[in-house]
């Protein structure tokens, strides 16, 4: 059975999310990590996010329908 990237991929965004806010200067190559089934990176507000290969969100924000 092959892991859950949405949840591993965010659990590393909150890692480093939580890593930064403890004052704990994470280093990654390029400022990126990478996988096969998407990429966590520092976002402009200074968090983390996990994100597809496509780049979007792997669920939309609540909220965030067009149809609303």
């Amino acid at each position: 059975m092959q892991p859950d990237a949405e949840h591993l991929l965010g659990a590393v965004a909150e890692a480093l999310t939580a890593c930064e806010a403890a004052g704990i200067a994470v280093k990654l190559k390029h400022g990126a990590v990478n996988a096969r089934e998407g990429f966590v990176f520092q976002l402009a507000d200074g968090t983390w996010g996990a994100r597809t290969r496509m780049y979007t969100e792997f669920t939309p924000p609540p909220g965030d329908d067009e149809d609303e």
